[in-house]
């Protein structure tokens, strides 16, 4: 779920279209037939503007081989793992914790 919401963001952030973004200078120099990725600005850019998952694999099959052929759940239960194992949650503001068990307690009454 967590890498789908991250793909979702990451599109809906949209594009960017600024003189800096489109960099004309870039266009200009490259010219028509050129490729982009051996430039410095593409390179620089390409780090915020591609989307990176965590989990999902975007490697070549014979590549995803090599590196021991682990799918989405098996990579998902790993990840799970490490959160538990170290994951150290910020202590509940006390205000907001009194607030919640309130809730709690007329949502019981309610229930009840």
């Amino acid at each position: 779920d967590n890498e789908i919401v991250a793909a979702v963001r990451h599109s809906l952030k949209g594009i960017e279209v600024t003189d800096e973004t489109i960099d004309l200078d870039t266009i200009m120099k490259v010219g028509p037939g050129g490729h982009f990725m051996s430039q410095k600005s593409t390179l620089k850019k390409a780090r915020t503007a591609v989307w990176i998952p965590e989990l999902f694999t975007r490697d070549w099959r014979a590549d995803w081989e090599k590196k021991g052929w682990k799918d989405l759940f098996k990579k998902a239960c790993e990840k799970v793992d490490h959160i538990l194992a170290h994951h150290k949650p910020e202590p509940l503001d006390k205000d907001i914790a009194k607030e919640i068990r309130e809730i709690v307690k007329e949502a019981d009454k309610e229930l009840t």
